[in-house]
């Protein structure tokens, strides 16, 4: 064959093939575009049956140092309600007695058995009775009207009991009922001599007289002695008592008025007015005594309603004679007898009622506000003979050891 003819044939041959791949292609295409695309493989789920427990899903473990730490919000802790202590159950007086009861029962039974004759006996009365401090002529009225009545009669018993009905009369006779100013401030002037207690005592009575009646102001009219205001003022705090002060070295009366016209201005239930403590024989400070009684009467018509000698019970029958200077100067209507529960010579009180017809208001059995006791005449007569064997019994009072 000619070579022009077989090269023709090549060409031919060569474009045949390639149009049969082109139509080859074109079929493909055409018959993958009509075709749908396949849809992605539905995910793996796990068949449960009715009933079986739902797998738990693993937890990759996490390096401890590649966890990030979450915070824990704690809830605020509720503030836990204040309860405040219960007061302090305040000291029978039959502990400040102890003393004041051993020595008189002791020379009591003495006297009582220690002989049968009528005259010894009373003798032996007398001498309990004066070393007691009750007073040497009230120790003698005493005796003599147990005497009287009993005659003959030299029983133990019935002279004990003779004797104790004795002095609970006295103390009774010389009760009486504090002032009563109504709807007016009670203005009570407290006075005594210098360490008989009288700033201590003001105080406790300003925290009792605050939780029975109300408001309470107290004047700070001892603005002689050195500190004395500061010391009051530490006080007056612990009570939760308001003070009316001034300078050292300003009138006692002024502060006094003021107090006083304050209470009237503030509907103030109770004023306490403090004075310098001062010896009985200084002429001149117990006439600022007096000035301050007519200043505060001016201010307050019938002020002060109360005036109260603060006694130390261990100064024994000294504290009759300060109590009846006092009284010269200024009218007294009751006592309070401080530091009673360290002393023997708690009989004062009756020598006091006996001599000078002055109620025991209140005595202190201590240092805190709580130790000033109310004083009950019949109570403290029947702490003073509780023997021994009924002293157990006789706990139970008020005034009972």
């Amino acid at each position: 064959m000619h070579p022009f003819d077989i090269a023709l044939s090549l060409v031919i041959a060569a474009g045949a093939g390639s149009a049969l791949v082109f139509i080859g292609v074109l079929m493909q295409w055409s018959l993958r575009k009509a075709r749908p695309s396949p849809k992605p493989a539905p995910e793996y789920v796990e068949t449960v049956e009715a009933g079986a427990p739902s797998p738990q899903p693993e937890i990759a473990d996490v390096a401890p140092e590649a966890a990030e730490p979450v915070p824990v919000v704690e809830p605020a802790a509720e503030a836990a309600p204040v309860v405040e202590a219960p007061p302090r159950a305040p000291v029978r007086i039959g502990l400040g007695l102890r003393k004041t009861r051993e020595n008189f029962l002791g020379r009591i039974r003495a006297a009582l058995t220690g002989s049968a004759k009528i005259d010894e006996i009373y003798e032996g009365l007398e001498e309990a009775l004066i070393a007691a401090d009750v007073g040497v002529e009230a120790s003698m009225k005493i005796a003599s009207a147990v005497r009287v009545k009993l005659g003959n009669d030299n029983r133990p018993d019935a002279i004990r009991d003779a004797l104790k009905a004795e002095i609970g009369a006295i103390l009774n006779s010389a009760d009486r009922a504090p002032a009563d100013p109504g709807d007016a401030p009670l203005v009570i002037m407290l006075v005594g001599v210098n360490g008989a207690g009288k700033t201590t005592t003001l105080a406790k009575l300003a925290a009792r007289l605050k939780s029975e009646r109300g408001s309470v102001i107290v004047a700070a009219a001892d603005t002689f002695r050195a500190a004395a205001i500061e010391q009051l003022e530490v006080w007056c705090d612990r009570a939760g008592a308001e003070m009316i002060k001034q300078s050292q070295g300003s009138d006692p009366a002024a502060v006094a008025f003021d107090a006083v016209k304050a209470a009237i201005a503030r509907r103030t239930r109770t004023v306490l007015i403090d004075t310098a403590g001062r010896l009985q024989t200084k002429v001149n400070l117990m006439e600022e005594l007096k000035k301050i009684a007519r200043v505060v009467g001016r201010e307050l018509p019938g002020a002060p309603h109360e005036t109260w000698l603060v006694l130390d019970a261990n100064t024994g029958q000294n504290a009759l004679s300060q109590a009846k200077i006092f009284g010269d100067a200024v009218p007294l209507t009751g006592v309070v007898l401080a530091k009673l529960d360290s002393t023997a010579k708690g009989g004062v009180v009756v020598g006091i009622a006996e001599r000078l017809k002055i109620p025991v208001r209140f005595v202190g059995l201590g240092e805190e506000l709580e130790d000033l006791r109310e004083f009950d005449g019949r109570e403290f007569v029947e702490a003073l003979f509780a023997s021994d064997d009924a002293r157990e019994q006789s706990a139970s009072g008020s005034y009972a050891a």
